[in-house]
């Protein structure tokens, strides 16, 4: 509700004339931006990848891809991998054009798709893992993610550290000044782009997290970034 009646109020000065429009509100505000980042080792990490079957009969491709995606349930199971973790629901079929005729004078083939998404929740087993599955045949596009189990808890705690930035920030700025900051009239998690006016300074571009460094041979990175950034708009007092 507050950020609807800075709007409002915003959007009554530049409905002014010229000369009015450049005037000040009767209470003054500042703008200011808040961030905190933390590097931390993951403790789980997620696999994403494709296998695929391809036959000139419907059938024969699709019992094919029946025994892979077997092979590959087994495979999982063998490096304590739960059913549970493991998303295998997305499955495609199309026909291709084949470049010359197989030797029944077919033209064409059918090719079906499944995608895996599987969580790794004990990392110790990550390399044996990965390394059975690149050694799989029809195992293709394979990609890696990292993240921890208290993620949620841990981006709570950071947008509380970036909020308290913020107010902090905003304090010292205006003590620069020879005022005291008031209460929040607007506050967001990223840049206030659409709360522009004349008498508030722009805030930055909203700073992307930091990355994490690239892991070669899909590697458990030593630690990952969390980062959280804040920022608001407080009357001047």
């Amino acid at each position: 509700m507050m950020r609807s009646i800075v709007v409002a109020g915003i959007a009554a000065l530049l409905a002014m004339p010229a000369a009015g429009a450049a005037e000040l509100p009767s209470y003054p505000l500042v703008s200011t931006a808040g961030k905190a980042q933390a590097w931390l080792p993951p403790d789980q990490g997620e696999l994403q990848f494709e296998t695929g079957a391809q036959h000139t009969s419907a059938e024969a491709a699709s019992a094919a891809l029946g025994e892979l995606s077997t092979a590959i349930a087994t495979l999982l199971a063998q490096h304590g991998v739960a059913d549970a973790d493991v998303d295998s629901a997305e499955l495609a079929k199309k026909t291709v054009g084949l470049s010359k005729p197989t030797a029944d004078g077919a033209t064409s083939a059918y090719v079906l798709t499944r995608h895996y998404r599987v969580q790794v929740r004990e990392l110790a087993r990550w390399p044996a893992l990965v390394a059975a599955l690149l050694a799989t045949e029809h195992v293709d596009s394979l990609g890696v993610s990292f993240d921890r189990s208290d993620s949620e808890q841990l981006n709570r705690d950071l947008l509380r550290q970036a909020a308290d930035d913020a107010r902090a920030n905003g304090t010292a700025l205006a003590r620069s000044f020879g005022r005291k900051l008031g209460p929040a009239m607007a506050i967001t998690r990223g840049p206030l782009d659409k709360l522009a006016a004349p008498f508030i300074a722009q805030a930055g571009g909203g700073e992307s997290p930091p990355r994490a460094p690239a892991t070669a041979n899909y590697a458990v990175p030593p630690s990952i970034p969390f980062a959280q950034s804040v920022t608001a708009i407080f009357r001047l007092q």
